[in-house]
């Protein structure tokens, strides 16, 4: 056992054996380690690093490597718009990766406007600890793995949060498969569960639109909006992005194939909705809420059963203690129509479905969706800040 022992000691950094009074005598030396440090290491975070790292060689035959993490976290609750101030950036070292666990290698993170309610009590979503991670959904690479499902080089899509690597349970955890055609970041895109399985599931699961309708999209140069687009046309409707400048504009119309375009920054969004679908719309999918939502429900088809889809309201996101409703929300009973929310997850009985017609998409080129890049980590904080502030076009995403 002196032959085994003696050279993990010096591989995780001692110089010598830590108990030499022993001589390895019927093999007590390590055991009595990994039970009993010596009394004069106590207290050294270091060394009760080290004895993990001794203790995982000697059961499991392999080493953990230590794996630097920077992380962004809630420093601090935003009172409104949130600042740079509300965030923090540290960095730790994961060093024991427990059995059933495994550590991955963030390499894409999707910018969601959900993030945002996780800041603040009494948001919509499960609000963070302050000092959590902040969280978001990612894709990465395993880069060391505690579970007999994972190896390390597999491609996961999970909800990995704001940091360089993640130390998850190996079954929140999915594995995917990047192909020709389908780079690993599409899985935090079209076929993403807050992007494009978002979209899938509220155009078609929830709003079932059929060919021939003519659907509205606000948010529409927006991750889910862009993939709303893509798919309504795809389903044979004629579609109307609503989105905040010409350039935005510009992009819906030339880029992923929307029938028209409706800048809300020009003013009376009713009345260039009321010229672009004179007999009204059928599927409404909105992202936005507020004044652009009372605009829609004006502008519902008089002869009845257009659907309201409710995925988001980014302009109420600030102040969830006074949430702005819809005014005009009698037009529904005034026009037999529905309006329906839905939360993506509940609907996983049919992500199966979704995936498959949206990979299709993408390798027939009828699903494109822009990436607004932003880079390292330490960025999360301005990544997120622009979703809100409308300087992004298509999937806003940081690469750590």
């Amino acid at each position: 056992m002196r032959e085994l022992f003696c050279p993990f000691v010096k591989l995780l950094g001692f110089q010598d054996c830590p108990r030499p009074d022993r001589q390895h005598q019927d093999c007590p030396t390590e055991i009595a380690l990994f039970r009993d440090p010596p009394h004069t290491m106590d207290g050294c975070w270091r060394t009760r690093a080290r004895l993990r790292a001794a203790k995982a060689l000697h059961t499991t035959g392999r080493q953990t490597i230590p794996h630097q993490n920077r992380r962004v976290f809630i420093q601090q609750r935003p009172n409104g718009m949130p600042t740079l101030s509300d965030f923090g950036i540290a960095t730790e070292t994961i060093d024991h990766v427990p059995e059933g666990h495994a550590v991955v290698k963030v390499d894409t993170l999707s910018i969601d406007a959900w993030i945002r309610t996780t800041l603040s009590d009494g948001g919509l979503h499960e609000t963070g600890d302050l000092g959590s991670t902040i969280r978001a959904f990612g894709v990465g690479q395993v880069v060391e793995s505690k579970d007999e499902s994972l190896k390390e080089g597999d491609w996961v899509y999970g909800l990995l949060s704001a940091q360089t690597h993640a130390l998850m349970p190996a079954k929140a955890l999915t594995k995917v498969s990047p192909q020709p055609g389908i780079a690993p970041s599409a899985f935090v895109g079209p076929l993403g569960i807050t992007t494009g399985i978002t979209a899938w599931v509220g155009l078609i699961a929830v709003g079932n639109v059929q060919a021939g309708e003519v659907v509205l999209v606000s948010g529409a140069a927006g991750a889910v909006g862009s993939c709303v687009v893509q798919l309504a046309k795809a389903r044979g409707a004629r579609v109307i992005g609503i989105a905040g400048g010409p350039e935005k504009c510009a992009y819906l119309v030339n880029d992923i194939g929307a029938d028209a375009a409706i800048d809300y920054k020009t003013g009376d969004v009713g009345g260039q909705i009321r010229a672009l679908a004179p007999d009204g719309i059928d599927v409404f999918f909105d992202n936005v809420g507020g004044e652009i939502l009372d605009a829609a429900l004006d502008n519902l088809r008089e002869t009845g059963g257009s659907r309201v889809v409710i995925c988001g309201a980014i302009s109420q996101y600030q102040n969830f203690d006074d949430v702005r409703g819809p005014k005009l929300y009698l037009r529904l009973a005034e026009r037999n129509a529905a309006m329906l929310g839905f939360v993506v997850s509940h609907h996983a009985a049919r992500f199966g479905e979704a995936m498959a017609e949206i990979s299709a998409l993408i390798l027939d080129s009828k699903m494109n969706l822009r990436e607004h890049v932003v880079e390292p980590i330490d960025r999360f904080p301005d990544a997120l800040l622009m979703l809100f502030d409308g300087s992004h076009i298509g999937n806003l995403v940081v690469r750590p």
